[in-house]
């Protein structure tokens, strides 16, 4: 256990806060950009899904970006914990900072006296975080370059701004401001295979930064 609170320490101290600091700003500004006073249920959906589930992509799609400094790559694929779980225990760890940043804001929305479903909303706008997360982290996996992993999630939620209901379907991003909740469930298990698999493809790569 030592040696995996070892692993979040370090990412809490070097790598993590920029971004950390990114998604605090993003949320303590929306007040000035939108309402998050007297909402109804479904005004309060369009903010977490079109808004705040944005710093999903913030803090998940990076996991691997320490590993671009050849040093650091040299050290975790040398060290006695394999690479796989340095990623998983630093996922796990930014997995927890979103929960509790998403946590404090839906309990700002309820403090403002919004309408809403608070477990409901908490757990789908959670969902859209990690699938969000989790296409960034895939691509960035698949192709090793994280502007690349940035792209795909906002490509994702952009088409998903126009006609992305159409054709998502059961994967469209804002279902809960149409009062659907399915869709959740079926971007929950897009986020595991997502994350799963990005994780796989940036293990497998055996010379990623030469």
């Amino acid at each position: 256990m030592e040696k995996y609170w070892h692993i979040e320490k370090t990412n809490l101290k070097y790598h993590i806060p920029v971004h950390l600091l990114v998604c605090i700003l993003l949320l303590f500004v929306s007040p000035f950009f939108m309402g998050v006073k007297n909402l109804t249920a479904q005004d309060t959906a369009k903010v977490l899904e079109m808004y705040v589930a944005l710093i999903g992509i913030v803090l998940l799609t990076p996991v691997f970006l320490p590993e671009q400094d050849r040093g650091i790559r040299d050290l975790v694929c040398t060290k006695y914990l394999i690479s796989a779980v340095v990623y998983l225990v630093r996922i796990a760890g930014n997995i927890v900072l979103l929960i509790l940043l998403a946590g404090l804001y839906i309990g700002m929305l309820a403090y403002n006296q919004c309408d809403f479903p608070v477990v409901r909303y908490f757990l789908g706008t959670l969902t859209q975080m990690l699938f969000m997360g989790g296409l960034g982290l895939f691509f960035y996996g698949l192709c090793d370059h994280l502007v690349i992993g940035y792209m795909a999630p906002v490509v994702y939620y952009m088409v998903a701004l126009g006609s992305g209901q159409k054709y998502m379907k059961m994967f469209y991003p804002f279902s809960m401001t149409y009062g659907s909740y399915d869709e959740k469930l079926w971007l929950a298990a897009g986020a595991v295979v997502l994350i799963g698999a990005g994780v796989w493809l940036r293990c497998r790569r055996r010379a990623p930064f030469s």
